[in-house]
């Protein structure tokens, strides 16, 4: 165990090909969307053929896919056009569900959602999702209006400091918020993943603190039995944090993309 607990969270160069350097993380996405294609598209194929899923295995795979068609999907987006984003949903809830779980492996240390730059491309991309399908949608006009509230008052002055105050600052907070929604979904996934890899390699850290601090086997004991009982429950912790994590950037997806395709509501 490295002395410093960041060694095993944050991303490393692995190797370098034709002067190109190749880092853990960027490994580790390849490997999880490589095992997201592996399971889903046969399943995929499977399910096009008219043949039901059967057996353990596919059921329990194809329980996420109706579970984010069905219940975050459609009551966010609406029946209309909630099956053109269910695409992406899947994609974002499975990606993102696998590179979490791949961090919960002890060899690897650290998933890549850790990081602020893979989380922000993940965001950037269901930012253009939001945004541009609302422009398609609604047309250009009618998507830079949705941002400007509609104020009436009952007198002349207070409609003129209405228009001339209020619906100004308003339109800006309404514009600043978008892209705020945007870095929430980054930071938010960035933050609980850290945290979590962060908290587990300061807690296993201990053992090499105390063999460094003392020679008494008594209390390298102590601490060793410590540290597997604090480990083993940040560990479930964590693995309950990796599930909810990316259920909770594909519902704040599917929530921002019907706030967007519905201004009216």
């Amino acid at each position: 165990m490295a002395h410093d607990p960041l060694d095993h969270v944050l991303d490393h160069e692995l190797f370098t090909v034709a002067g190109i350097s190749v880092s853990k993380f960027q490994v580790l996405i390849v490997v999880a969307a490589a095992i997201v294609a592996a399971i889903y598209i046969p399943l995929a194929k499977r399910i096009r053929t008219g043949e039901a899923p059967s057996g353990p295995f596919w059921n329990f795979f194809e329980v996420f896919l109706t579970y984010i068609r069905h219940d975050v999907a459609k009551p966010n987006i609406g029946e209309h056009d909630a099956d053109r984003f269910v695409p992406l949903l899947w994609s974002l809830f499975l990606f993102i569900l696998t590179c979490n779980l791949l961090g919960m492996i002890p060899i690897i240390g650290a998933s890549p959602t850790a990081s602020i730059n893979i989380t922000g491309v993940l965001a950037v991309f269901a930012f253009l999702a939001i945004h541009v399908s609302a422009v398609m949608k609604l047309g250009p006009a009618k998507y830079l209006k949705s941002y400007v509230p509609h104020l009436q008052a009952d007198n002349l002055p207070m409609n003129i400091f209405l228009t001339v105050v209020i619906l100004p600052v308003i339109t800006v907070i309404e514009v600043m918020g978008a892209f705020i929604r945007g870095a929430v979904l980054a930071i938010r996934l960035f933050a609980n993943m850290f945290g979590c890899h962060v908290a587990l390699a300061v807690i296993l850290s201990l053992v090499a603190k105390a063999v460094e601090a003392t020679e008494s086997y008594m209390v390298l004991g102590g601490v060793s039995i410590a540290t597997v009982l604090m480990g083993t429950g940040l560990s479930f912790l964590e693995l309950f944090v990796a599930f909810l994590q990316a259920f909770v950037f594909t519902l704040l997806t599917s929530i921002f993309i019907g706030m967007a395709l519905h201004p009216e509501h």
